[in-house]
């Protein structure tokens, strides 16, 4: 099937913007990119079957992971980084460090999502990932010529009090919705 008249308003240019629980965080740096990973099982040893039987798939498990670039370095930004946190600012000083608790506290846990305009006026496109962690190293590289641009690699997490509803969700709104 060739371009139809539906073609340019389902093109997705450009990187978008990230906003966690609703705000936005400020610029993001090189590709945003957002995925839905799954773990499945299927049984591959049915006897008198020559391969996979249609059917027999089974989803294990399912998590979103929106990546992006965060080059502004700022407390609210290497928060979202580091997982159980404490800042304390006095005159001019923001420090950041670690609380000393082992487990990861659910403040730390956030609604990420990747906003991306359409081509026509008023329509998007969203990316969700929700009650989603930095599971990547916070990393912030200094160099010549560059500059910092420390990455985020946020994972959902399903809620134990909501199991039937998804941490994750792509919503396209089309103009005038």
């Amino acid at each position: 099937m060739g371009a139809t008249a539906q073609t340019p308003a389902n093109l997705v240019p450009g990187a978008g913007d990230i906003l966690v629980d609703t705000a936005d965080v400020g610029v993001t740096r090189g590709d945003n990119t957002y995925s839905v990973n799954e773990t499945m099982f299927e049984p591959d040893d049915l006897n008198g079957v020559p391969g996979m039987l249609i059917g027999t798939q089974y989803i294990i498990s399912q998590e979103a992971v929106l990546a992006c670039g965060m080059p502004e370095v700022a407390p609210e930004t290497i928060e979202l980084l580091l997982k159980g946190v404490q800042s304390a600012t006095v005159g001019g000083a923001t420090t950041i460090d670690w609380d000393g608790t082992r487990r990861v506290p659910l403040t730390n846990f956030h609604d990420y999502e990747l906003v991306v305009p359409g081509l026509a006026v008023g329509s998007s496109f969203r990316f969700l990932a929700d009650n989603a962690l930095n599971q990547a190293s916070a990393e912030w590289n200094a160099q010549n010529a560059e500059m910092m641009n420390p990455r985020g690699e946020f994972h959902s997490k399903w809620d134990a009090a909501a199991l039937t509803t998804s941490p994750h969700r792509i919503i396209i709104e089309t103009a005038g919705s």
